[in-house]
């Protein structure tokens, strides 16, 4: 019975740690209630500062690049990466989902901005050919579209001061943008003698028809009209990522300062962040926001400051989190709420999970990929990239020792828990196990891996390890002989402190029928609760009952993480489960509640899950119980309400009466295919039919379409207006029209691809 229900125990979000301030841009706003509004994976997120309390919108199933505030300050619009990006526009006040734009972009939305009603909302992607869309985001449609046609465009803005004009600006490009009915029209802004052509990163609005832009440079230019008109020289000392116009403007850029200009874009102040008590060297800002006396700054190492412009000397640290790198290290405390992450940004951090704050930080001179704390908790030990650990005291994270006896990264370190020894386990298949009192003398290796150990568990009294590696293998050893065991008895009599391996017949449940052996990163069994949390390469934390015997068990899940997540923990009082975003280099504190009633005091906002059944079983609508998450209900059923186990008789008998036996449907369905690639080409018995076009792309032919691939993307480009196999082809002397001929029609068909 166990295998055949999801558990009735739940997680709930809580807390997340971290802000995503590398690779993006005025993603920092103030709402109408004083809130702050920014995004980390796949979150966005409303932090009350005077409470010290999150709100969550969970509509996106990939990582947040871009934001816009809406003029009425709740209104929020948030735009993702990934193959079929969308937007999302939602209360900020409720974070209830308002609209959903879709099937206007690829590859991601680079930029967003509302006009100055609130009515239309323009985005720019991040595809190729730089597409712009203009929406009536109301009604979820695109009232214009075009393409910039440059390498990248980095900001895109309406003006406010000048009805139904856009901005966009980029790679060594600005263009001034007519809407006209559905229509854009663009005008390139002329550089002229007046500064030189140069990358623009930002921009904003004065009156007069005046535009404001940041410059790689650190000038910012000035543009009157189309034209350059002067340059306002070495405004920041290296590139300037930020713009913000409020009664009159802010920017910031890679040298940590933050300086402030009047209207005619005089200075007024400069404040320097980075030399400031809470700053440091290599502060960079990558999103300002300036609202009266109060400025929001936004950092590229995922941190957030609230300061005044009166007490610039005192800025308050709003979040921290990790900055750019992956992240796998993950522990916690063995007595208190407490756990300690580490990444690929080199430091190692402790945090309250009571407090939702940082409690310390120390950056080593390697990548961590591990680490573990002592059963007093008085020890954290950290694995690292160049194959060495670190023992560090927690209460102040000052250095023990230091240690390298492998040459390849560590993966795994935990103490056993009598508190005596240290097993680390390494990418080169080992596992070495070291004696805490002999001041981390190396005692012995477990070998016999044929791969790299991902995870390692002690048997309660410290006798036994059980070894987890990239190929699937699951070994126990004895110590201190350090002898594999095989015996199936010896091995049924093993009770284990911890469960966080993948592989077992306990845990046989967590893997689908058809999974792959490292699809799954991360588990931690919850002996008392009897379930298992899992983090999954999609983004996924699960929860199982545990033991999981049947492959393909039945589980919760909860959505959040953009990327892969690395890595999961109960904390020691299995109240809560911590979890790490690979890429997204978000944390996550999540609420465990035993059972289902437990959650009914949280409010919907703080609302992930879905109950599923496996992702490889039949689907049935029947065996969904409740749908909360709003990723979910969008997928299941549609946007204006969910569907429960009430509606599914009335549905099905409406199914029934709709279409009488023998009779023809009205209209096809709803769902469609788009061709995506096209594998093969024509040559046995086709001659003369490959071809270079005029932008350096291949044309060619198979089957019945004509296909022009761009040799630099791999992207297919397809013609498909014939009935039968294509025979012959050949491309007109200007190399952008091809003539093709297909077989049994006599007929030719003229493609005009480009």
């Amino acid at each position: 019975m166990a295998d055949k229900t999801a558990p009735d125990s739940r997680l709930r979000l809580e807390w997340v740690y971290g802000y995503r301030g590398h690779m993006c841009r005025n993603n920092l706003y103030f709402t109408a209630n004083k809130d702050v509004i920014y995004f980390v994976a796949g979150v966005g997120i409303v932090y009350n500062a005077r409470e010290h309390k999150q709100k969550f919108f969970l509509g996106h199933n990939d990582d947040l690049i871009s934001v816009a505030l809406h003029p009425d300050r709740t209104t929020v619009a948030t735009g993702q990466v990934g193959e079929a990006p969308y937007i999302c526009v939602w209360d900020s006040a409720t974070t209830d989902t308002i609209s959903i734009l879709k099937d206007g972009h690829k590859d991601g939305i680079a930029a967003l901005g509302f006009d100055k009603e609130g009515n239309r909302l323009v985005s720019v992607g991040l595809d190729t050919a730089a597409t712009i869309n203009v929406w009536d985001w109301r009604k979820g449609k695109v009232i214009s579209t075009a393409s910039a046609q440059v390498e990248k465009v980095f900001d895109i803005q309406f003006n406010p001061h000048k009805e139904n004009t856009i901005v966009s600006v980029g790679v060594k490009h600005i263009t001034f943008w007519t809407l006209c009915g559905n229509t854009l029209t663009p005008k390139k802004g002329v550089f002229g003698k007046a500064g030189e052509i140069q990358t623009l990163l930002c921009l904003a609005f004065g009156l007069e028809d005046t535009t404001y832009t940041g410059t790689l440079s650190g000038d910012i230019y000035v543009w009157k009209s189309f034209n350059l008109e002067r340059v306002i020289s070495a405004a920041h000392n290296g590139p300037i990522y930020t713009l913000h116009m409020e009664e009159g403007f802010a920017s910031g850029g890679k040298d940590g300062t933050i300086k402030l200009w009047d209207m005619d874009f005089k200075q007024i102040t400069s404040l320097n962040l980075a030399s400031s008590s809470a700053g440091y060297t290599g502060l960079v800002v990558r999103a300002v926001c300036w609202r009266g006396d109060q400025l929001l700054v936004g950092t590229q190492a995922g941190e957030v400051y609230e300061l005044t412009v009166k007490t610039r000397d005192k800025p308050k640290l709003l979040v921290q989190g990790h900055s750019e790198g992956e992240m796998w290290a993950l522990a916690v405390h063995p007595k208190k709420p407490i756990f300690a992450t580490g990444s690929d940004d080199q430091t190692l951090r402790q945090w309250s999970m009571s407090n939702f704050e940082l409690l310390s930080k120390a950056s080593l001179d390697q990548k961590i990929r591990a680490c573990a704390y002592d059963p007093e908790g008085q020890h954290i030990a950290a694995g690292l990239t160049d194959g060495s650990f670190m023992v560090l005291r927690a209460r102040d994270l000052s250095e023990l020792v230091h240690i390298k006896d492998r040459r390849e990264a560590c993966h795994e370190v935990k103490f056993s828990p009598c508190g005596k020894f240290l097993a680390v386990g390494s990418n080169d298949s080992f596992v070495d196990v070291y004696a805490v009192d002999q001041r981390y003398k190396k005692l012995g290796t477990c070998s016999g891996c044929s791969s790299f150990v991902t995870h390692l568990d002690w048997s309660q009294d410290s006798k036994h390890m059980q070894v987890n590696s990239g190929t699937g293998e699951r070994l126990v050893f004895r110590l201190p002989g350090f002898k594999q065991v095989t015996q199936e008895e010896e091995l049924q009599s093993i009770h284990w402190a911890s469960f966080t391996g993948v592989l077992g017949s306990e845990v046989n449940g967590i893997w689908g029928k058809y999974a792959d052996t490292n699809d799954v990163n991360a588990a931690d069994a919850n002996f008392d609760g009897k379930v298992v949390v899992t983090g999954d390469d999609f983004g996924m934390v699960k929860v199982y009952r545990f033991p999981t015997l049947k492959k393909g068990a039945k589980f919760r899940k909860y959505v959040g993480h953009s990327a892969h997540v690395t890595n999961v923990r109960f904390s020691n009082d299995r109240q809560r489960v911590i979890s790490t975003g690979g890429e997204d280099h978000a944390v996550f504190q999540w609420r465990f509640l035993a059972t289902a009633e437990g959650d009914d005091d949280l409010p919907d906002h703080h609302n992930a899950y879905v109950d599923s059944n496996s992702e490889d079983s039949d689907s049935d609508l029947s065996d969904v119980a409740e749908v909360d998450s709003d990723i979910e209900r969008e997928k299941q059923v549609g946007y204006d309400r969910a569907l429960y186990k009430e509606d599914l008789k009335g549905k099905k008998k409406l199914l029934r009466s709709s279409v009488q036996p023998g009779a023809k449907r009205k209209n096809g369905p709803t769902d469609s295919l788009r061709m995506e690639y096209v594998n093969g080409y024509r040559g046995y018995d086709c001659r003369n039919n490959l071809f270079y076009t005029q932008n350096g792309e291949v044309v060619y032919h198979v089957a019945a379409t004509c296909i022009v691939l761009n040799r630099e993307s791999g992207k297919q480009k397809f013609y498909t207006e014939h009935t039968d196999d294509i025979l012959c082809l050949c491309i007109h002397p200007m190399k952008d029209i091809v003539a093709t001929g297909q077989f049994t029609s006599p007929k030719s068909l003229l493609g005009d691809f480009f």
